[in-house]
């Protein structure tokens, strides 16, 4: 069979192509979009972490104790001193009644206390946290 072309895939054979036509109906596609993955390996995923700020989570501390620790990343400490304050708040304030305010004396240190230990460990986690993250100054 000598001089059997195989013709286009429109059904048409090779005598009935125009070459010319063909050239100026081809159009150059642009280059896919996105990283070009090498063949038989999976695309990586990309999670984006946010930096977290220190000076919210003295803020949050101090707005209500241990919400600056949840807000870390600290969540059980944080919900260690948020039930403490439920528990604790009603019983200082019942204290406070019966003795006439003299109790105030030993629960407010107490509650000064506990606010700085929870903004300290909240603080000192958002350092770590950003400094794993490689963010330094926030």
């Amino acid at each position: 069979m000598s001089g059997f072309q195989p013709g286009p895939s429109d059904g048409r054979a090779w005598q009935d192509r125009d070459p010319v036509q063909e050239r100026q109906a081809w159009q150059p596609q642009p280059p896919p979009q996105g990283p070009v993955v090498p063949y038989g390996q999976a695309p990586r995923q990309v999670v984006v972490v946010p930096a977290k700020n220190p000076g919210l989570a003295v803020l949050f501390s101090f707005l209500w104790l241990g919400a600056g620790n949840c807000y870390a990343g600290q969540v059980g400490l944080g919900v260690a001193f948020i039930v403490a304050q439920v528990v604790c708040a009603p019983i200082a304030a019942l204290l406070a009644t019966v003795t006439v305010g003299f109790s105030l004396f030993f629960t407010v240190p107490v509650w000064i206390a506990a606010f700085a230990v929870s903004a300290a460990t909240g603080y000192a986690r958002c350092q770590a946290h950003n400094a794993a993250l490689g963010i330094r100054g926030l």
